[in-house]
């Protein structure tokens, strides 16, 4: 498999060094368009190789990787040249199957994907639609791939990505208020980031209990974890979270 990226920003540098890093060693073609993120991959590994110009990539790839930003794609494709053999997997949020499949012609076929940095360290899931051999091949070697049905339930997945950065000021939040009561900055760091490592542990290494059951089962009638969600409850942060989502949603589906 010859992969190639249209695009080098943070999520197609992830997956270039997560396959990279896995000693697999397949030919992978970089558009310079980010030179310095590109000059960096081809420096660290062997196998990446910095192309000319987009067109480039296509002709040295048989699987095409579009990461480009959703603004500029529109310029972007009418430029490109696809073959009949070329698989292409679209990176790009906010980009419907149709217009890609239009956009690619006469590419063979085409599959959305929504890898998270994390695929660098190979893992994490990752939604693909619809589903694509070839992809799902590329995903379970970066984590898990995750094969959806439809694209409506595809944008619910998309959206689920966006809680990442608000994971990370939910921690950064108790590391500060700790620090507050005279906790040692760094110690404090290193407790919550243990501390939350541990939680996502236990529910990946109980699949069999619903996160309903985990919630139960991890708080004591009266004690202070039912304590501290309750009061969250009781201000909206939940039906919040979930109206936050529904707007993503609605964005990504261009409403």
């Amino acid at each position: 498999m010859r992969l190639g990226f249209i695009g080098c920003g943070t999520i197609a540098a992830a997956m270039v060094t997560g396959l990279s890093s896995s000693g697999q060693g397949e030919p992978i073609a970089v558009s310079p368009r980010n030179a310095q993120v590109a000059a960096d991959l081809a420096r660290r590994f062997a196998n990446v190789t910095v192309v000319a110009t987009n067109q480039a990539v296509l002709d040295a790839c048989d699987v095409a990787v579009l990461a480009v930003r959703p603004q500029i794609l529109a310029e972007v494709l009418p430029e490109l040249r696809f073959r009949p053999d070329h698989q292409v997997i679209s990176l790009i949020a906010a980009t419907s199957l149709a217009y890609l499949r239009t956009g690619t012609a006469p590419a063979a076929a085409v599959t959305r994907a929504v890898p998270m940095p994390m695929v660098a360290r190979r893992q994490g899931p990752t939604a693909i639609y619809p589903a694509s051999p070839v992809a799902k091949t590329l995903f379970d070697a970066l984590g898990s791939a995750i094969e959806v049905s439809d694209e409506k339930r595809f944008d619910a997945f998309t959206a689920a990505t966006a809680l990442m950065a608000t994971f990370f000021r939910f921690e950064d939040t108790v590391v500060k208020w700790m620090s507050e009561q005279g906790v040692a900055p760094d110690a404090a760091d290193r407790y919550v980031r243990q501390l939350f490592w541990g939680v996502a542990g236990t529910a990946m290494s109980a699949p069999q209990r619903s996160l309903g059951e985990l919630v139960e089962e991890h708080q004591t009638r009266g004690g202070i974890n039912e304590q501290i969600r309750t009061q969250l409850e009781a201000k909206g942060m939940f039906t919040e979270l979930t109206a936050a989502l529904d707007a993503v949603r609605a964005r990504l589906a261009g409403r």
